[in-house]
């Protein structure tokens, strides 16, 4: 991924039909963050921004009650894509 470079993976937190969540740290600023890799490949950054999952958590930001989306993170050669959230203790299921 471009900018990958920028989390160090710790673990891998959970997969689902769709994606793969792993936990990383910002090398700049220690932060812990949740990364979630898509299993799709996109053709192009339109159609990563017209997800209806990007939409709307852009548009539910910062609501207090939804997880932040801190970046999208897409490498347009290989279609890859992950988003970068904030890292919750829990998940909805725990």
């Amino acid at each position: 991924f471009i900018k990958m470079h920028k989390y160090r993976l710790i673990s891998k937190k959970g997969e689902g039909a769709f994606s793969e969540v792993l936990k990383a740290q910002s090398i700049r600023t220690g932060k812990y963050v949740a990364i979630k890799c898509m299993k799709n490949h996109f053709n192009s950054l339109d159609q990563v921004n017209n997800l209806r999952e990007i939409q709307a958590l852009r548009r539910l930001s910062p609501f207090p009650h939804i997880v932040r989306l801190l970046e999208i993170l897409y490498d347009e050669p290989t279609g890859r894509l992950a988003l970068v959230f904030e890292l919750m203790d829990l998940n909805m299921y725990e």
